[in-house]
């Protein structure tokens, strides 16, 4: 979509939108309290490190042991990847998923700290690829784990 939006309106409306964007889907800070706290208690259940609430999903994940192994990048749709650890992943590749998000500042947040754990609020996706499960996840929200 952003190609269309940078062909009409150009690069900086198209970004400009992307970032409203973001922010309309953003889960609101009030919100993401009730939700770490009943993370908090009900992770501990999970065999996947991953719970409902409501029709978000929060993951527990996180960082690589070296952050330089998965830098940010910028991706064609205009939003950013970050690759992280999340050990309910099935994948034979290994215990990783990739994280999008339209704010470089949280993308850069997720990828600064090495072993660093947080809880993701937004929505999972599993798909097959060459005979394998990868994981994708739309963040809308980050719990920091203090």
């Amino acid at each position: 979509m952003s190609d269309i939006l940078e062909k009409i309106w150009g690069k900086e409306f198209a970004e400009k939108y992307r970032q409203a964007l973001a922010k309309a889907q953003a889960v609101p800070q009030e919100k993401l309290e009730a939700i770490k706290r009943f993370a908090i208690d009900k992770i501990r259940e999970s065999l996947d490190f991953h719970v409902k609430y409501d029709d978000l999903d929060i993951i527990l994940v996180q960082t690589a042991s070296d952050p330089t192994k998965f830098p940010v990048v910028k991706t064609s749709a205009g939003n950013y990847k970050v690759g992280m650890i999340w050990a309910g992943s099935k994948s034979m590749r290994g215990p990783f998923i990739s994280v999008f998000t339209a704010d470089v500042d949280i993308a850069n947040k997720l990828a600064a700290i090495a072993n660093k754990p947080f809880l993701l609020v937004g929505k999972l996706q599993e798909r097959e690829f060459a005979g394998d499960k990868t994981y994708s996840f739309r963040l809308m929200g980050v719990i920091e784990i203090e």
